[in-house]
């Protein structure tokens, strides 16, 4: 195996290690949302943290929070009260000799938010809060297939009706990778190429 792909792999092993976020704390981490990741409103906003094994939740309460950090604004969204701390096996997950235990909550972006900046809040048990950085962007124009005489389905990018991604009236398909797998993906042609 020569440098190049070394190296390639190691940035690889890097950029999934740092898609976890952990909170100071050391009850949680959080792998989604992705830091300064973009999301739109009318679309779903994950939120994913873990629980660690050692860590005795007993007591402990997550509240998650959709905060913005706009100057002069007071906007702050509930997305979870007294979200699940529960450590079964429904939730386990193995990562080598480790266990944690994860939950998610999907939190539907009102479209009444502002574009702009914003940070999720999730806080347990009265310590300091892990604010993860995101941007929220507008909610995506009605598509012109209605006005076309076409009807289009609840699923962003495809049609009822059919047709070629090349007509001039195809709906682009939203970027729905978080930047993390973006990367890995990239890091993959490279080293796809590196190896050809």
């Amino acid at each position: 195996m020569n440098l190049f792909t070394i190296v390639i792999v190691v940035a690889a092993i890097a950029l999934t290690a740092s898609a976890q976020v952990p909170a100071l704390s050391g009850n949680f981490n959080v792998t989604s949302p992705t830091p300064n990741s973009p999301y739109v409103a009318q679309q779903i906003l994950p939120c994913t943290y873990q629980l660690f094994q050692n860590v005795d939740t007993t007591g402990l309460t997550m509240n998650i929070d959709l905060i913005s950090t706009a100057t002069g604004s007071n906007v702050s969204l509930h997305i979870a009260t007294n979200a699940d701390m529960s450590k079964s096996s429904n939730s386990a997950k193995q990562n080598g000799n480790l266990t944690s235990y994860e939950h998610s909550t999907n939190y539907l972006i009102p479209t009444s938010v502002t574009p702009g900046s914003y940070k999720v809040s999730f806080s347990a048990g009265g310590a300091a809060p892990l604010d993860i950085p995101i941007n929220i962007l507008p909610a995506a124009a009605s598509s012109s297939l209605a006005a076309k005489g076409g009807s289009a389905t609840g699923v962003a990018g495809s049609s009822a009706t059919g047709g070629s991604i090349f007509s001039s009236d195809a709906v682009a398909m939203p970027a729905s990778l978080s930047l993390g797998e973006k990367c890995l993906m990239a890091l993959t042609c490279v080293v796809g190429i590196a190896l050809v």
